[in-house]
């Protein structure tokens, strides 16, 4: 276990410093820089994130449509259009290293089934 818990030490170090990490800490303190757009674009991740996990009968490809469409000035702000670009690339390289992780591990996940 502790030999485990060295390497995942040492992979979160080498996570901090790559590119795809440094990209989203630096566009992420931009975004913050500006506090009413940090706000306003807070909002449309909540509303979004409301309507992606709700259990509504209404067509959420209409509802997400609206929702960008109604946000449209602030997704193509500069400083938010880098930041989703900079936070895309950094949970693309965490879903690689996670499948990396996980790969070739078997867990039952049988119970899921019934």
């Amino acid at each position: 276990m502790q030999q485990a818990k060295e390497l995942a030490d040492r992979l979160n170090e080498v996570i901090k410093k790559s590119e795809e990490y440094q990209r989203y800490i630096e566009t992420d303190r931009c975004l913050k820089n500006e506090p009413e757009l940090y706000e306003k674009y807070n909002e449309f991740r909540r509303r979004n994130y409301d309507l992606q996990f709700s259990e509504g009968d209404s067509n959420l490809y209409d509802e997400v449509f609206n929702l960008v469409k109604e946000y449209d000035t602030i997704l193509h702000d500069s400083v938010v259009n880098d930041f989703i670009l900079a936070e895309r690339r950094f949970c693309y390289m965490m879903q690689e290293v996670y499948t990396a992780l996980s790969e070739g591990l078997e867990m039952d996940y049988d119970f899921f089934e019934k």
